[in-house]
């Protein structure tokens, strides 16, 4: 399967490797197996196409349950057989960009690749100016991998980094943080999380209006956020697009993977990723 691709165990190379629950590997085959549909249809459709992740981690990481070292997101991204022609990759932990940047130059090939360290909020001016330039004849097709540990993001990074021609994958975290402190945000006027995150400061009156109640929450932020993604030029989700993420074998919703692109291909290709893992973690059960 193409999200196993890279999922190995591997030896310790000396490098910061931080702690994985098990589930983070079903979000790493999505990842992986959606990238290699992407990187193989499109080498030869642009002459430039740049990777960006977004709370990208240390490159490899060290399973809680078994101890065993696999390799995360941004390096499966490297090691893809059609690399991106540039890659950007953001995290605030010190520990994880000094080692991301030090695991990429010990790969086979040489990669243009830049690695910022620095909070993604305030990131985006230097993103930007890591992107390739282009124009006729430079065309310039990007994905963005986003990936949080909280509900603390900001949608106008996503706004930004949206006025190139780029797909998005991302990580929403519905369950962990926000259904589990819904009533904390709700009822805190000076909270901004959830408006950041949906782009919508005003959510509260719209809760109210409706009178959603507890089991409505997953469901309304997925809403929201959608609607806040089709005002900046994607095509609209529906809620059975959301990839939802649980504790390994348990019931208990984590997070939500989403996708969004301005094409139908980028659209097929997340369907294809959809039913082939959920095809096979069903047959994994």
């Amino acid at each position: 399967m193409a999200g196993d691709d890279f999922l190995r165990a591997l030896e310790d190379d000396g490098f910061y490797t931080p702690p994985i629950k098990r589930h983070s590997i079903e979000k790493i085959r999505i990842h992986n197996y959606y990238l290699t549909l992407f990187t193989t249809a499109m080498k030869d459709r642009w002459p430039q196409r740049a990777y960006v992740g977004l709370y990208s981690g240390s490159g490899r990481a060290r399973i809680e349950d078994t101890g065993e070292i696999v390799e995360t997101t941004a390096l499966s991204a490297c090691r893809q057989r059609f690399p991106f022609t540039k890659y950007i990759f953001v995290d605030n932990d010190p520990s994880c960009a000094e080692s991301l940047q030090e695991r990429i130059a010990e790969l086979p090939e040489s990669l243009d690749a830049d690695v910022i360290q620095a909070d993604v909020a305030e990131a985006v001016p230097r993103i930007v100016a890591s992107m390739p330039s282009y124009g006729p004849g430079k065309g310039l097709l990007s994905f963005c991998f986003v990936d949080p540990f909280s509900a603390a993001l900001d949608f106008g990074v996503i706004r930004e980094l949206s006025r190139y021609r780029m797909d998005f994958l991302i990580l929403l975290m519905l369950g962990r943080d926000l259904r589990t402190n819904f009533r904390r945000y709700y009822e805190d006027p000076s909270d901004t999380r959830i408006g950041s995150l949906i782009d919508d400061p005003t959510w509260r009156d719209e809760w109210r209006e409706r009178d959603l109640g507890r089991g409505d929450v997953v469901p309304f932020l997925l809403e929201k956020f959608d609607a806040a993604m089709t005002r900046i030029g994607y095509r609209p989700g529906r809620p059975s697009e959301a990839y939802p993420i649980r504790v390994a074998g348990k019931r208990v919703f984590l997070y939500s993977l989403v996708f969004y692109s301005k094409s139908d291909l980028g659209r097929k290709f997340w369907e294809a990723t959809r039913k082939s893992l959920t095809n096979q973690f069903t047959l994994d059960v």
